[in-house]
């Protein structure tokens, strides 16, 4: 295999489908499909993370049977080359609030019980200053300030529309308030950090196959669950049978105070979300056309703000009409 000869076959194609941090192209070696995945240019950091993806997946290659298979990692430039897996995204089979079949749910059981089992000795050295195994108080502070980071990085056109929007200075004192009363302490495990219905694939032969291991982290196994369900946007019946097939698979230590825990971290969710998306969809609705277009992209960001707004002490939340008027005074 010439790896940069892929490399350079997949930065000249046009049709790359891009996620937020990656590019990913499909090729050929000869008869084997493969998927160069390369770094997006200046992505913004929109998230915490904690290792390099190819060093996660070298390292969950013998316990997680359904993950990606990394063929190559290069340095200069960086880039990676995975297998590629036939089969239908996720979201492609139903679409976000829509019921999911029994291969994917049976799946998604699956999958937290093999990620669960990941020892820490298979894993990198955390960073000095992580928070010690089982400090999920320590872990939910390092996300809440992760998230305060977002808020406080904006620029002068930005904070300007958190302001008009009704987001805080500080969104995360409530918050932090709540985890001393809400979270009890949990052995850590390894954490995806972003499985949701576009980093699923059902392949014929592998089952579901999750991808996309850029978020990898070590901590509460619960903020893993909370996150896959603010992402996944399940029904009420599979979000109750993905809750029930966790409760099976987890060890006993880690399901400790889950029930205060989830909702805790689903709070964090939501207003990470209300906090990322006033960005990702300002520039939306900015760039959009069509009136109707920006008023439906409004109306979604207003849901998110509500949502987020239970989470901290914020203004009132506009309606989606001054949204929009708001983005295209403030941001264009």
């Amino acid at each position: 295999m010439d790896a940069m000869a892929l490399y350079e076959e997949a930065c000249a194609n046009e049709n790359a489908l891009s996620g937020f941090y990656h590019r990913n192209v499909r090729v050929e070696d000869g008869s084997r499909p493969l998927l160069v995945r390369i770094p997006g240019p200046g992505a913004e950091p929109m998230d915490l993370t904690l290792w390099p993806e190819p060093d996660v997946l070298k390292a969950i290659r013998p316990y997680v049977t359904r993950a990606p298979r990394l063929v190559h990692a290069g340095v200069d430039p960086v880039f990676q080359i995975h297998e590629f897996i036939e089969g239908r995204r996720v979201d492609e089979i139903a679409q976000d609030g829509k019921p999911l079949p029994d291969l994917v749910l049976d799946g998604v059981e699956r999958f937290f019980a093999e990620v669960l089992a990941v020892p820490a000795t298979a894993l990198g050295a955390v960073p000095a200053g992580w928070p010690g195994d089982g400090d999920t108080r320590g872990f939910a502070r390092l996300v809440l300030d992760f998230a305060r980071g977002l808020r406080d990085r904006a620029d002068a056109s930005t904070d300007a529309l958190y302001r008009a929007l009704g987001v805080p200075d500080d969104p995360c004192g409530l918050l932090l308030e709540r985890a001393d009363a809400e979270l009890v302490q949990r052995p850590f495990r390894l954490l995806h950090g972003d499985v949701h219905r576009k980093n699923m694939i059902l392949s014929d032969g592998a089952g579901l196959v999750v991808l996309d291991w850029e978020l990898a982290l070590w901590g509460d196994p619960v903020y893993d669950l909370a996150d896959h369900l603010h992402k996944t946007a399940y029904t009420a019946s599979d979000r109750a049978r993905v809750l029930a097939g966790w409760e099976r698979v987890a060890p006993v230590d880690c399901r400790a105070g889950a029930p205060s825990g989830l909702a805790f971290y689903l709070g964090c969710e939501e207003m990470k979300s209300a906090l990322v998306d006033t960005v990702r969809w300002g520039r939306r609705i900015a760039a959009a056309e069509v009136d109707r277009e920006r008023r439906v992209l409004a109306e979604e960001l207003r849901a998110k703000l509500l949502a987020a707004g239970a989470h901290w002490d914020g203004g009132p939340t506009p309606e989606a009409a001054e949204i929009e008027d708001a983005v295209l005074r403030l941001l264009v």
